[in-house]
């Protein structure tokens, strides 16, 4: 595939050996190397000058800007996906990255089907949200075009949703590497979530408040029986109030459910163990609490414990975007997280 096709890349890194192993990979796999930068300040010039696809960057290195605040700039202003690199990964370092809301978190030392994943996944989150952007900003500016022109629309859109994911599985199944292809059947499901929201946007009203409690029972079901194929031996049951949300409150709950169903059906419940999986949404007032319950392993001995670690950082980031919170609450046998929220 043509370097140009695949994307362009800016590499940052105070470490000239490194920068020259990056950019070496990075163009075995077909991207190119926009250029080369060794602190956080040159990022930001670059990135402003040169409109990069992605950002990849050190977090520790000289100058005023470290990687977390230049990360933070260039996202912010000029809406280019990061992925930070770091030979640390201390719970100081991992919390003000977190902050940042990078698109990626790697540490070193690396192996080239991380890079790789982290990339793939980095740039194609950033073609959906761009995809929804443009979709949501045509529909605004053509909102009194015909019903057909608009039933066009959604059909376009369901379409593309659906390639992705059919794109994105069809990677996974050919992945060498185990880890690669847990991130990428990840991104398969979050894809899928944002849409069952479309599909239920298509027959809406016209204030956009859906039905909170169809769209996660549907949601869950799907993800549910598509993860646990073959797998007669879990059992999921539901308890989900009903509530009318706005799709902006939707898509970051559907993305919640789908990391937490699908890091518990794939790490809770090791060597064939039976079980079974609880999905929960209670109304308390102003606020709602989204809850997973599994009766498997704890978190502490579970394998892929560091998917696991990433998954919730996405959870919570995601959460943050409600103004919410994540918690771990005590259970006697396996893990319960719940996010509260306001509505």
């Amino acid at each position: 595939m043509d370097a140009t096709a695949r994307g362009s890349i800016l590499v940052v890194d105070d470490e000239p050996v490194i920068t020259a192993q990056l950019e070496d990979m990075l163009g075995a796999m077909g991207y190119r190397v926009l250029e080369s930068a060794g602190a956080g300040e040159e990022a930001v010039d670059f990135a402003s000058r040169g409109h990069p696809d992605l950002v990849l960057m050190d977090i520790v290195m000289p100058g005023r800007l470290d990687g977390i605040v230049a990360c933070e700039h260039i996202q912010r202003n000029l809406g280019i996906p990061v992925v930070l690199l770091t030979a640390f990964g201390d719970d100081d370092h991992i919390a003000r990255a977190r902050a940042a809301h990078p698109y990626g978190y790697i540490l070193k030392p690396f192996q080239n089907c991380q890079i790789k994943a982290a990339i793939e996944i980095a740039l194609e989150r950033k073609r959906l949200e761009r995809g929804v952007e443009d979709a949501m900003v045509a529909f605004q500016a053509k909102a009194e075009d015909s019903e057909l022109r608009l039933r066009e629309a959604n059909h376009r859109i369901k379409n593309h949703l659906s390639v992705v994911a059919g794109l994105l599985g069809l990677q996974s199944d050919v992945a060498s590497d185990d880890a690669c292809r847990e991130l990428l059947e990840k991104s398969r499901m979050r894809v899928m979530a944002v849409a069952q929201v479309h599909e239920n946007l298509c027959g809406s009203q016209p204030d956009l408040l859906l039905d909170a409690g169809e769209y996660l029972r549907t949601l869950t079901e799907r993800l549910f029986n598509i993860l646990g194929f073959g797998q007669s031996r879990l059992q999921l049951t539901t308890d989900i109030a009903s509530a009318r949300l706005a799709p902006p409150t939707l898509v970051p709950l559907g993305l919640i459910v789908n990391e937490l169903l699908s890091n518990t059906i794939k790490h809770a419940f090791p060597d064939g163990r039976e079980g079974a999986v609880h999905v929960r949404l209670r109304l308390q007032g102003d606020r709602a609490d989204l809850t997973v319950r599994d009766n498997g392993v704890g978190l502490g001995v579970r394998e892929n414990a560091s998917l696991d670690s990433l998954g919730l950082e996405l959870v919570q980031g995601l959460a943050g975007q409600l103004g919410g919170e994540v918690r771990t609450d005590p259970a006697s046998q396996g893990v319960q997280i719940t996010v509260s929220f306001p509505l």
